[in-house]
């Protein structure tokens, strides 16, 4: 029996010692595989983070359009010419006749 256990091999050891042997390029397209995969996955991340980023970026922008539009409508209501005439009219202001006008020149030297 010694003679038989000298010769049995770990099946283990057979199937990569035959990968090694005789079986390069399938191991190969294997590793080809396995590289394709992670890469498939690495960029599904990358592509979901992106688009993250963008549905965030359209809110940020949805918001400061919203914000805009407030603004330019509260200027509007701020320079209306009835408001302005009002509001002179309640400090007592009055429109300036070109008697009581003052022109200053001022020299660049």
């Amino acid at each position: 029996m010694s003679n038989n256990q000298k010769k049995r091999f770990s099946l283990v050891k057979l199937i990569i010692d035959d990968l090694f042997k005789n079986q390069k390029i399938s191991l190969l397209l294997v590793c080809l595989i396995i590289v394709s995969a992670i890469l498939v996955l690495w960029t599904t991340q990358q592509t979901r983070k992106q688009l993250f980023a963008r549905e965030q970026l359209i809110l940020e922008r949805d918001v400061l359009e919203s914000e805009w539009r407030n603004l330019v409508i509260e200027e509007n209501v701020l320079a209306d010419p009835k408001r302005i005439e009002q509001k002179a009219n309640l400090l007592n202001m009055q429109y300036v006749s070109p008697k009581n006008e003052t022109v200053i020149v001022i020299k660049n030297r």
